[in-house]
This record gives structure tokens, C-alpha cells and sequence, in this order.
């Protein structure tokens, strides 16, 4: 079933098709997508595989480049802290900041400049930074008060300079001096393969040996870039041996922070500090279970969901439990050279997880799919070529937008009503409780809703073949719709049945086909059609027949 949402029982609807490209990154190809809130501006963070990084306002599509080419590796992670910044953990690369204007990497300055003295003012004073191997870091003053009585009330950085090294002692200097007092800090020079925040810390994990990401760091009680250890910073060495080879992923979900490994899930559910040291324990939920995809994590209706190469799985309190054996056919077909990322979509007003594989389609030959459960079901939808997806809460609309890349586009998911999107059905060939007896089929039809004409092809399936039947392009029948309306239905037989008008209709004829096991293929390229049955008539023949 490819395109079809299934809404309720006998309700099969075509979902919408991708939306016009909000985005063009020219010369980039998508590696990573992410989303992010600075503000009350939705963005959708692009890193790219040339190593550079673009936000793209998700409201009209307007671009900001957050770093350039050679920046970063092909595999960043990324959060949001308090909607007021990006932080960003690369492998190679260390920890990086945007919030919207400045980005700060390692060898600069922090942005999070401390005052702890206003001072008296009556004027704005000029700030110079000083101190430490780097050069090139200004900032300015933002007052409170007036007047003579005005007072420095943040310090806000303007560039962040290069070269800083960590242990550099920084001051920060008013002109005219005053009893002004403001700390300012290097920026961290760690690096990590996964970042979250937890408890308004930052964590992220970093190697204890090459390749292997061990070490849960977390910074202290002064922020974002706070990793003093007299501030209840931190780190800690996970031992355990099913954390096989390294942390794979950490994620802040539902109230815990989850420590994903390929073959492990451990968590956190509180901290506490005492004598400025961090104390929290660690639990292990699954020592045979976890994932090397640390982009098809979600979190969806209080579950933790994300998949590994056998499937998709969801934390449930503390069990870990498969809910996707519906799909291993999919997965013993999926390439992962293409690494599984996740997003969330309210699809006709259900909340929808939804995750993106690279299929080996036997027939069609290799191709992107998007693998949706809702609740407890899956389907399949295909929306071109994609290579990235993420999802974000739009402003605008408080509901769940899903944007995918092929590319170097920036195009909105299932938020077309109007495009045709092209639909497969394949019903099980069902022996209909009788393997032994061969039928012969005597009639068949499809019962469908639909808002306008449509086009479509049905065949009647057996395991000795199929077929598709052809109406009397002549044939018009009056039909009174649930409105009472009279309308015409043209029958161009179910290999091509033409709509004329919407509703509900159920054409049927006069159909062959002779087999144990009977079934339907449904194919066509449609928009806003609800398939609500399929029947078809037959009578028994012969016990153990081969032939009619």
C-alpha cells in the first residue's frame, strides 16, 4: 500500500503530495537536516556534504549562512538551547554556536559574557576584551536605566575573534572605567559525535579512545559554555560492557535523556548537585537492542522511537519492544548506505511518525521511501528522490511540517492537496479460507470516494496471472449522489475508470480469472480519493483444479 493513509476501517485515502521547494542551496548537496526555533523564527538547518551549514527560514524559504564550506564533517549533531541558539557537536570539528547572527567555533570568544557589576553610566561605555593567544574578539554594552544613573546591563559580542586557546584568562574592559564587572570565558574546544540538552545542561559524548565515544560530558551551572569543574561540570566514563563499542546517540526525551548505543539504551531521569559535583544515575533498559542511526530518533504519542538495521523499536517506559515486523521485508531490501532519518508529520490531522529509507524495490530498482506509523499501523509513501528529512511545529500553524531534501532543495512534505501523487495497491492473494478449492471469478468492483475525476487502473489477480478489464468507452450511467444530485459516471472499464463528477461510486462488470488464491492491484495517479472496498464475486470449481 503506497500512498494510501489508511483513515479508519474501508478508508484508504491518497495522502498529499510535496509541496513547491521553499529553498534552493546552490552548489550544496544535503547531508543533515535539522530544525530549530531562534525566536519566534522556525528554521530548517541544512549541513551540507561540502561541510558548511545554511538555515533556511521555513517561512518563505530566505537562507542564512552559519558556516562555510569545510566547517564541519558530514555527520554534526545538532540541538536548540531555550529557543535562543543552535549548539552543534562534530566529530572533527568540535562544538559551535549560532544564534541567529553570530557564530562562534572553536578558537573564538563566548558569546556568554557574565556581568556581575553594572557599574554607573551616563553614557554607553566601549568594551574591549582582552588577554589570551587570540586576537580580532569585540563586543558592546546594552544599558538599563537613564540618564546618569545608567548601568551595563548585558555585554553582547560582535565578533568572536580566532585563535583563543582553552586556559586563557580573558578580561573584559569599560571606557571609561567604572566598578563594572563582567566575566567573559574561550569558547569550549571539545569535540563529540552527539550533543542534547537535559536538565539545562548541555551533554555530549566524546572519545576515550580513537573511535570510540565513551565519555558523557556535561557542562555546569553557568550555561551553555560552562565546563568548569567548580561549577558542577563534568564528565563520566561508561564502563559497561554492552555499551559495545561507543555512544552512539543521546537524546533528552519525555523527561529523561536517553544514552543510545548500537547495541544498548541506557538512561538518565534526574541530577543533582552536591558540593558542587553532579550526581545522577545511570540505567540500562536494553543491553541487546540500540542504533548506529542517531537521525531516526523521535520522540511520538510519549514513546521513544528509532530504528536499527532490524527494524524500528520503542522504548515504552523501560521495555524496549519492535513495532515494526510489518516492515521486514522492507528492511531485509534497505540500503543503508543511505543512514534511516526520522520526522514527525500531523497527516490529515494524525500524528504520523515517519522514516526514510533507501529501498532495493525489486521491480522499480532503488529508490527513497517514507515508512508512517501511526498509532499501530504502517504505511509506505514516496515523495521523490529525497537523501534528508526533518520536521518542525510551524508557528503559523502550531501543527507538525515535515521538509525533505533530494538535493540541494528545501521542499514541504505531504502539504499538497491539489497534486496527484501516484498510488499502489496490492491486496493479499487469499485463498478466502479455502486453499484447496479453485474459483472462478464471475465479477469484480471498487467501492471509492472521490472529490473529482480521476483516473485509475484495477486488475483481478490469481496465482496464475492477472488481468484488467476494459468498459464500453460509451457507457454513461445516471447516478444520484448523497446530495440527491443527479451526475454522470462514464465507465471506461477498471483498467481506467473516469470519474466525472465526485463522491461515492462503486462500479463493477463482469470479470475472469480462475485460480486457489484471488486478489487486486489498484494503480493510478490520484488526488484526494478514498478507496473503501474492493469485492469480488466468485463460484467454487474444482477441488485441486490447475486449469479452468
Amino acid at each position: 500500500m503506497e500512498n494510501l493513509q489508511p483513515i479508519a476501517d474501508n478508508d484508504l485515502q491518497t495522502v498529499p503530495g510535496a509541496g513547491t521547494s521553499i529553498s534552493t542551496l546552490s552548489g550544496k548537496t544535503v547531508s543533515r537536516s535539522f530544525p530549530a526555533n531562534i525566536g519566534a523564527v522556525d528554521y530548517i538547518i541544512e549541513f551540507n556534504t561540502d561541510g558548511s551549514c545554511i538555515a533556511v527560514n521555513a517561512s518563505g524559504g530566505a537562507q542564512t549562512v552559519v558556516a562555510a564550506a569545510a566547517t564541519f564533517s558530514t555527520t554534526p549533531d545538532m540541538t536548540v538551547f531555550a529557543s535562543q541558539r543552535i549548539l552543534i557537536m562534530d566529530p572533527t570539528k568540535g562544538y559551535a554556536t549560532w544564534d541567529g547572527t553570530l557564530f562562534v567555533g572553536s578558537g573564538g570568544v563566548s558569546p556568554n559574557i557574565q556581568v556581575t557589576n553594572g557599574g554607573t553610566y551616563a553614557a554607553t561605555p566601549g568594551v574591549t576584551i582582552t588577554g589570551g593567544s587570540g586576537a580580532g574578539a569585540t563586543a558592546h554594552a546594552v544599558m538599563g536605566g537613564a540618564g546618569a544613573a545608567q548601568f551595563v546591563a548585558q555585554v553582547v559580542l560582535d565578533n568572536p575573534g580566532t585563535g583563543y586557546k582553552t586556559g586563557d584568562v580573558l578580561t573584559v574592559v569599560f571606557a571609561p572605567a567604572s566598578t563594572t564587572v563582567a566575566t567573559a570565558r574561550v569558547w569550549p574546544q571539545v569535540t563529540g559525535n552527539t550533543i542534547d540538552v537535559f536538565a539545562g545542561r548541555v551533554w555530549w559524548a566524546s572519545p576515550l579512545l580513537a573511535g570510540q565515544f565513551r565519555v558523557l560530558n556535561f557542562t555546569g551551572t553557568a550555561g551553555f559554555d560552562d565546563i568548569n569543574p567548580a561549577n558542577a561540570a563534568g564528565s563520566t566514563t561508561i564502563t559497561d560492557s554492552d555499551l559495545t563499542h561507543s555512544i552512539t546517540a543521546l537524546r533528552a526525551r519525555n523527561n529523561f535523556l536517553y544514552i543510545f548505543g548500537d547495541q544498548s539504551i541506557k538512561q538518565i531521569g534526574s541530577i543533582a548537585v552536591q558540593s558542587s559535583i553532579t550526581l545522577f544515575t545511570i540505567l540500562t533498559l536494553s543491553s541487546d537492542v540500540g542504533t548506529s542511526f542517531l537521525m531516526s530518533i523521535q520522540s511520538y504519542n510519549r514513546i521513544v522511537v528509532m530504528a536499527n538495521k532490524n527494524g524500528v523499536y520503542g522504548i515504552f517506559g523501560a521495555t524496549v519492544q519492535k513495532i515494526s515486523d510489518d516492515l521486514d521485508g522492507i528492511f531485509q531490501l534497505t540500503d543503508f548506505n543511505l543512514q534511516p532519518s526520522s520526522a514527525l508529520n500531523d497527516l490529515s490531522n494524525i500524528h504520523c511518525y515517519m522514516l526514510l529509507v533507501r529501498y532495493l524495490d525489486p521491480v522499480a530498482g532503488p529508490r527513497s521511501i517514507l515508512l508512517l506509523f501511526q498509532k499501530d499501523k504502517w504505511f509506505v509513501v514516496s515523495q521523490g528522490s529525497l537523501l534528508a528529512i526533518c520536521s518542525l511545529p510551524l508557528i503559523a500553524t502550531t501543527q507538525v511540517s515535515t521538509f525533505g531534501s533530494s538535493g540541494s532543495d528545501v521542499t514541504p512534505l505531504l502539504s499538497n492537496n491539489a497534486a496527484a501523487v501516484p498510488v499502489q495497491l496490492i491486496t493479499a492473494l487469499t485463498p478466502h479460507g479455502n486453499i484447496m478449492t479453485t474459483k472462478q471469478l464471475i465479477r469484480s468492483g471498487i467501492a471509492v470516494t472521490t472529490k473529482t475525476a480521476q483516473n485509475f487502473s484495477m486488475t483481478v489477480d490469481t496465482e496464475n496471472g492477472s488481468n484488467g478489464y476494459q468498459f464500453a468507452a460509451s457507457s454513461v450511467i445516471n447516478w444520484v449522489n448523497n446530495l440527491g444530485q443527479i451526475v454522470q459516471f462514464q465507465n471506461n472499464g477498471l483498467q481506467n475508470v473516469n470519474f466525472i463528477t465526485g463522491g461515492f461510486k462503486f462500479p463493477y462488470r463482469d470479470t475472469e480469472g480462475y485460480g486457489k488464491f484471488i486478489g487486486n492491484t489498484v494503480t493510478g495517479s490520484l488526488v484526494g480519493l478514498s478507496i473503501n472496498a474492493i469485492a469480488n464475486e466468485y463460484v467454487d470449481k474444482d477441488i485441486w483444479g490447475n486449469s479452468p
